[in-house]
């Protein structure tokens, strides 16, 4: 993998960090601004009395957006730098393992009547939470030394 950063040779270290931030911000502005209109678009359509879909189209939307974000996270770790790609992976590591326990374990408790049935959006958002907490964790490591 390349890093952006090698064709400014030229550039002091904190230019180049400069540099490093602002496309990083910059293909996170993007990424998030995509998701927002994917979210948008199939909000619309999913939520609206008046637009009905057939299954096909349903699901052909799903594919799509799939593909779509299979697409955006593919560009996005080959247009960002070595650190950036090991950060997204150890942070997504974190809330992987985060989804297994959080998902086996509220079925577990849900099934010795513990707990209440596990939700489906309850799980994504605490491993969502988990994800960004063990990133912002990294970010903040290295940003302290």
């Amino acid at each position: 993998m390349t890093s952006p950063e090698q064709n400014s040779a030229a550039l002091s270290g904190e230019a180049r960090l400069r540099q490093r931030s602002r496309r990083i911000r910059t293909i996170w502005i993007r990424v998030c601004g995509l998701g927002f209109i994917a979210g948008l678009v199939l909000g619309v359509a999913g939520g609206s009395s008046t637009l009905h879909l057939s299954p096909i189209v349903f699901w052909l939307m799903v594919a799509a957006s799939a593909a779509g974000l299979v697409a955006m996270n593919v560009w996005f770790m080959r247009s960002v730098d070595e650190v950036e790609v090991m950060d997204n992976l150890w942070a997504g590591f974190a809330g992987l393992n985060a989804h297994i326990v959080i998902g086996a374990g509220w079925t577990a408790a849900a099934s010795r009547g513990f707990a209440p049935a596990p939700d489906v959006l309850g799980v994504m958002v605490a491993t969502l939470v988990v994800t960004l907490l063990a990133y912002g964790g990294l970010k903040l490591r290295r940003r302290l030394g």
